[in-house]
């Protein structure tokens, strides 16, 4: 309850102007609105962008959102995620007539990858859900549930089963290529 009270302090402040209740806002949630536009898979530049216009949208809003302001969270994770979707949308129209990209340097891609690469490969390979789920799960400081369905649209009564399918999921894929993770299921 006392995070509650310290985002709608932060609200209300920030809704009257106050530099230092803005401040606050974005460094309690802009881990989750950040983490909210990588989970869709946008560019670190259309990521930012639409991180910008989440926060834009909070600018335009924050006085109207008086009654939701405990809330904040949810309303930030749901307005990134449109803002994802819309530039997502946005993509996919321009790649529609843009020219195939360059093939990747063969020299390049002959480098073996080291443990963090092949990490990253695991994670990239995994299923498109997982993928969402766990980069919204490891922002910090951690999202509540609320947070993370409206972030990605999921139930909050799936949030768990989906989270420990997407680790085990995880684990599997580690193993095959031969590396162990520290967490064992029970």
């Amino acid at each position: 309850m006392g995070a509650n009270i310290d985002v709608r302090d932060l609200a209300r402040a920030a809704a009257a102007g106050d530099p230092h209740g803005w401040d606050g806002l974005v460094e309690r949630f802009s881990g989750l609105v950040w983490s909210t536009t990588r989970a869709y898979g946008l560019s670190p530049g259309d990521g930012a962008d639409a991180a910008q216009t989440t926060w834009l949208r909070l600018a335009e809003q924050l006085g109207r959102l008086q009654d939701q302001y405990e809330q904040l969270g949810v309303w930030l994770a749901a307005t990134a995620r449109r803002e994802s979707l819309r530039l997502m949308a946005a993509a996919r129209a321009a790649t529609a007539t843009s020219p195939p990209p360059p093939a990747p340097d063969a020299e390049a891609a002959a480098e073996p990858p080291g443990r963090e690469a092949l990490l990253w490969r695991v994670v990239r390979e995994l299923p498109e859900h997982c993928r969402r789920l766990l980069r919204v799960l490891l922002t910090v400081p951690p999202p509540s549930h609320e947070e993370v369905s409206a972030a990605l649209d999921l139930p909050l009564e799936r949030i768990a089963a989906a989270r420990d399918a997407c680790f085990r999921e995880f684990r599997l894929q580690m193993a095959t290529i031969g590396i162990r993770t520290e967490v064992e299921d029970s």
